[in-house]
């Protein structure tokens, strides 16, 4: 009870911190100190205890305002080094370093094919650097990418136990609810606000804790916090605690894995999980996302096709859930069409479902020219393609666009264009060894199963945009992932009713 109480007091003090310099109560540098208690938290608390309070903290990390000129790192970033060295220092791992040598320690062993390759991934990105045109901006990314791979090995040898993988789940549950709770504030606030004022206010004190300033300036003049009709005014996209509506949705996606598991574990609580379920699949829609609703498709009818004619009952809720899926495009309209001052048109949502056919377009059509250049570019850059974090230059763009979201809009090609295709292969290897261990995994319970539908839905996704990099998405990906790599010991759960 003691440490749950000290636990539950340092995400107060988080949360308080962020609200006073969002209504800017108190300056940025607030962050600084709620950042430093956690620091102090982590180090003096069990590591299962620490990994909870790091899990529901994901939507809730902001920027740390080291000075006017330098404030956009995460201070995840920072608190994840530190658990990681608190939780190899008392592992003993530390002490196998010394002995034993690099090699030898647990979690960097070379055991598998999923660390062989993303070592292999991680080692053609630092060639890469060498043919960039910003070796900085190449540095940068291979930063991120091995700071929020930390978090894999954690989760996976907590989540062995099968006390600390429910927490694991309920801590991905509260983050959900976090990110609803915020991403339908926003929508409420568009009864009462004009667009541009909510625009502006989000943009200035919003972004700016979350973010820094440099995004914040660049958000106050383009965004896709709103969707554009031809012949009807803009209305506000679901974003959240984002700086865009596709990185939202696909963290809603993700989040549908620890819903949707502690739904087939038999919780007590269904009524509230599938609450929370029914305002996940309205807020997909209400993200204004066209590549989710489409990337669902075929893993909705996979799990039709294996209830109906594999009697496989796991399957149910995800039947249930395409019906929920159906009926929020009509409520999401209608929810979209009030928040406007005009509230005619209680089709908003259908008409977007409906624009993804229409070449002419305008987003439709840019991202075509930009799939064009993609290919292109591999083309002239087939084996390390323009380095790792320099994708602007494919674009023909200042290295400094990457700020303003200049991606791909496609995963795999934008691996393609900034690594080459020997870094597309590798990428897909890895997406292929996580699909064959989910699918061998399905014997240890449902997890794995819910998983693998889940994931199907992501790589699919992943054909119409790059937000699975995105921090916090990236970082509740993680966690599911470790906590399917735990599955070696998880007891078969039969009951799915």
């Amino acid at each position: 009870m003691k440490n749950k109480a000290s636990l539950s007091v340092v995400f107060l003090i988080e949360i308080l911190a962020i609200l006073l310099a969002v209504f800017g109560i108190l300056p940025g540098e607030i962050i600084l100190i709620s950042t430093g208690i956690m620091v102090f938290y982590f180090i003096f608390s069990k590591i299962e205890d620490s990994l909870i309070l790091f899990i529901i903290s994901i939507p809730l990390f902001a920027a740390l305002p080291i000075t006017e000129s330098f404030d956009t790192m995460a201070n995840w970033r920072i608190l994840l080094i530190i658990l990681f060295l608190v939780w190899f220092f008392k592992k003993g791992y530390l002490q196998s370093f010394f002995s034993k040598g690099l090699c030898c320690v647990p979690p960097i062993k070379i055991n598998s094919n999923l660390t062989k390759f993303v070592l292999s991934f991680l080692l053609i990105g630092f060639f890469s650097i060498f043919v960039a045109t910003s070796p900085v901006a190449g540095v940068k990314k291979l930063l991120f990418l091995i700071n929020i791979f930390l978090l894999f090995p954690i989760i996976k040898d907590v989540a062995k136990d099968e006390i600390q993988k429910a927490r694991i789940i309920k801590s991905g549950i509260w983050v959900i609810v976090i990110v609803l709770i915020v991403g339908f504030s926003q929508v409420i606030s568009g009864f009462f606000t004009p667009l541009y004022n909510f625009w502006q206010w989000w943009a200035n004190h919003v972004i700016s804790v979350f973010y820094g300033n440099n995004l914040s300036e660049v958000l106050k003049m383009t965004n896709t916090w709103f969707a554009y009709y031809p012949d009807s005014p803009p209305t506000l996209r679901m974003f959240s605690l984002f700086p865009d509506s596709h990185s939202f949705a696909m963290f809603l996606i993700i989040g549908l894995i620890f819903l949707t598991s502690w739904l087939v574990r038999g919780s007590r609580k269904k009524l509230i999980i599938w609450f929370c379920i029914v305002l996940s699949f309205m807020a997909l829609i209400s993200s204004g996302s066209r590549g989710v609703w489409l990337s669902a498709i075929i893993p909705f009818l996979a799990a039709m096709f294996l209830l109906v004619f594999k009697k496989e009952k796991i399957f149910k809720p995800f039947v249930l859930m395409l019906i929920i899926f159906a009926l929020s495009f009509p409520v999401s309209s209608l929810l979209l069409s009030n928040s406007r001052k005009d509230g005619e048109d209680a089709t908003l949502a259908f008409k977007r479902a409906k624009s993804i056919t229409d070449l002419e377009e305008l987003s439709v059509k840019s991202r075509l020219g930009i799939w064009k250049a993609s290919f292109e570019s591999v083309l002239k850059h087939p084996l390390l393609g323009v380095g790792i974090g320099n994708y602007p230059i494919v674009l023909g763009e200042d290295i400094s666009a990457a700020k303003k979201g200049a991606s791909a809009h496609n995963l795999y090609l934008d691996v393609a264009a900034e690594m080459g295709l020997l870094g597309l292969v590798v990428f897909l290897l890895i997406f292929l060894e996580i699909f064959h261990y989910a699918l061998k995994g399905t014997k240890f319970g449902p997890f794995a199963m819910i998983f693998v539908f889940f994931f199907v839905w992501i790589s699919i996704y992943n054909l119409f945009d790059v937000v699975l990099l995105n921090d916090k998405v990236l970082l509740l990906f993680m966690v599911a992932l470790g906590s399917l790599y735990a599955l070696n010991n998880e007891p078969a759960i039969k009951t799915y009713e």
